[in-house]
């Protein structure tokens, strides 16, 4: 730890401050490194199983769409929700690990929407959409990278590496603008292409107000852990305040 000695108003005065150690802010970037290697590794893992396995169509889905193994499965692996969230988490981990003390309003809003889309991949997709599908082993591995090993570590680096006093509300109505713009661009994509990726968002079968409800839940929730975030966020400076 590097202590600094400062003067002060009277004769002989000394005051010592004590600044964060080195080896935790090396540390620090080390593991927003390895974050970024594991999102990226079930992205990359993503891209491998869609080249030689088709799109999943659920049971009693109310679309016939879909993508065969190869090129045109890779191609859309990024029109998952379980991908963006990775891939906002990989960009800013990777951006956090080059240079930790960033302050742009556009960098921490892709950082809070990638901590709360995270989040959103994991409990979503283990409450609603996981099934009893047999996997091989790489689809287990890069299953239990993107729906459980990098949903709860995301959140507890922002809590305990992140640079804090970063989440205002503006902040967060900027990132509910990614969700959302996926959001638009899947139930306008899905007519067109006979297809939705996820059971959820099925509109032949469940109607536009059917699957809205899943939709407002989803985003309530979005906002209820950026709101924690929030909270979080402002403890842990008046924390450090004090």
């Amino acid at each position: 730890m590097t202590v600094a000695s400062v003067s002060g108003s009277g004769i002989g005065s000394e005051r010592t401050v004590r600044r964060a150690p080195g080896w935790w802010a090396d540390a620090g970037r080390v593991v927003f490194l390895l974050a970024a290697l594991l999102s990226f590794t079930g992205n990359g893992l993503s891209f491998y199983i869609g080249s030689w396995k088709d799109s999943d169509l659920p049971v009693d889905t109310g679309f016939a769409g879909g993508f065969a193994g190869g090129w045109e499965h890779m191609v859309n692996q990024p029109t998952y929700f379980t991908f963006l969230s990775n891939f906002l988490v990989g960009l800013t981990s990777l951006l956090l690990a080059i240079r930790p003390h960033r302050t742009s309003s556009l960098f921490h809003a892709a950082r809070i929407a990638g901590v709360v889309c995270i989040v959103i991949t994991g409990v979503v997709f283990n409450v609603l959409l996981r099934d009893a599908d047999p996997m091989t082993r790489v689809e287990q591995v890069n299953d239990t990278i993107q729906h459980v090993i990098t949903p709860v570590l995301t959140p507890l680096v922002w809590l305990l590496l992140d640079r804090k006093g970063q989440v205002t509300w503006r902040r967060i109505g900027l990132a509910s603008v990614i969700p959302l713009a996926w959001l638009a661009f899947t139930l306008l994509r899905g007519p067109w292409l006979d297809w939705y990726p996820y059971s959820i968002m099925d509109v032949p079968r469940m109607g536009y107000s059917g699957v809205s409800a899943y939709v407002a839940a989803i985003l309530a929730f979005f906002f209820a852990v950026a709101a924690l975030m929030w909270v979080l966020d402002r403890l842990l400076v008046t924390g450090k305040r004090r």
